[in-house]
């Protein structure tokens, strides 16, 4: 297979970190635009500071680390704080994945990009293939209750705080269903890299997965 970057997006509980590590699998370099976030707040003091000076100094660990579930609770629900954080973490948060992918294609010529706001983040157009990862509302908010522990009420302003599913859908290349079991899953992905496959050899006909 020629150089390919696969972006895999989808909301909340809609299982796309899961459906990256499986094409991660199928031999990908995985790009977790999340642990990048992470890595971010750990070691970037200045964007720590910069939220700080927007959200209060209770969004920072003593460590000088982002205590992200504070921030969280912040900005979940509340649309301006929202658009205030996207407007801080973006243009930073950008760069660094991109460095990453970079760094990833030195070695491997097979990237996916893990990422709830491919989309969002203008990452649609930088990518080969975009993956969205689908699931009902009902069966999110069952899954991000159970993982995370929340209240119906805090998993609900979590999964609202997101754009719907059918802004992304627009974007989107392939289609992957997720309301059923890890096996169902694994066949999609399957599915999906044979069609891969079949178009790096232009033999697809069409796309079972639109």
């Amino acid at each position: 297979m020629d150089r390919m970057i696969l972006g895999v997006t989808g909301n909340i509980a809609s299982g796309k970190s899961e459906t990256a590590r499986l094409l991660q699998q199928k031999g990908c370099a995985l790009v977790d635009a999340d642990a990048v976030a992470h890595e971010l707040y750990g070691y970037d003091r200045g964007l720590v500071q910069q939220l700080a000076a927007e959200f209060g100094r209770d969004v920072v660990w003593s460590n000088g680390t982002l205590n992200r579930g504070k921030l969280g609770s912040l900005v979940f629900g509340r649309p301006e704080a929202m658009a205030a954080l996207n407007r801080i973490v973006h243009p930073v948060l950008i760069g660094a994945i991109r460095d990453r992918i970079r760094s990833a294609m030195r070695i491997m010529n097979r990237v996916v990009l893990d990422a709830a706001l491919i989309v969002e983040l203008g990452f649609a157009t930088e990518v080969d293939h975009l993956v969205l990862v689908s699931a009902s509302v009902k069966v999110r908010l069952a899954r991000l209750m159970e993982r995370s522990g929340l209240t119906e009420d805090e998993a609900m302003r979590r999964i609202d705080s997101q754009i719907p599913e059918e802004s992304k859908l627009q974007h989107a290349d392939f289609v992957i269903k997720n309301e059923t079991t890890k096996e169902y899953l694994q066949e999609q992905v399957d599915a999906l890299w044979e069609e891969l496959l079949l178009r790096e050899r232009g033999e697809a006909d069409s796309n079972p997965l639109a």
